[in-house]
């Protein structure tokens, strides 16, 4: 290994440590660790975003394609908050940005977590060439009906009602434990694989010299 590529692991394995260290307590060397990572992100989102406010904006807009002039300018009004004076001209953007979020986000919603789930309960039933695919689609089914019986608070949960909130809550519970193991998973994943990089590249090919 040359000396950039030393350097490169040894400011890897500093930051991982600083990272790490905050399982033992809070302390200087975590939150210098933190800073500098923190500093580094912003930096670079910063530099990210004006290359692609040259390569979406500029460059296409030099090259004739006028239309782009609109979100430019309203991306630059934005900057006035910044100026307490004309602070107001900037709600026009906020506006803007938050009106076309909502409708990108209401529709994803509405294709992605209602229609393609209900399109998947009623086909796996109706169109399963096996047992196993109709107990599965009919388990899909009953959970998420009943879970959203769960989420009815106009109603109190007695009766038929009540059953199928319960039952729904079961479900529910199921799921987020899913979620939350895969979450953990990921993160353990990650945390091995640097205590890897420390072990294979910085303690056995920077430290020992062994290739």
């Amino acid at each position: 290994m040359d000396s950039w590529e030393v350097l490169g692991v040894l400011v890897g394995v500093f930051f991982i440590i600083s990272v790490l260290s905050m399982l033992w307590k809070d302390n200087l060397y975590f939150r210098l660790g933190q800073q500098a990572i923190l500093g580094a992100t912003i930096a670079h989102t910063i530099l990210m975003n004006m290359k692609n406010v040259l390569n979406i904006a500029l460059i296409p807009i030099s090259k004739g394609t006028i239309i782009l002039i609109v979100p430019f300018i309203l991306g630059l009004m934005i900057y006035l908050r910044l100026v307490p004076k004309y602070a107001w001209i900037s709600k026009y953007t906020t506006s803007v940005m938050i009106g076309v979020g909502t409708g990108v986000m209401i529709s994803g919603t509405l294709r992605g977590q209602i229609i393609d789930q209900v399109k998947a309960t009623v086909v796996d039933i109706f169109s399963a060439t096996n047992t196993y695919t109709v107990l599965n689609g009919v388990i899909i089914a009953i959970g998420t009906v009943t879970a959203i019986t769960f989420w009815i608070f106009t109603r109190e949960h007695k009766g038929v009602l009540g059953i199928s909130a319960k039952i729904g809550r079961i479900f529910l519970m199921i799921s987020l434990g899913a979620n939350w193991s895969g979450e953990l998973i990921l993160y353990l994943t990650a945390m091995v694989g640097r205590l890897i990089f420390i072990v294979n590249i910085f303690i056995k090919s920077v430290l020992l010299g062994i290739a």
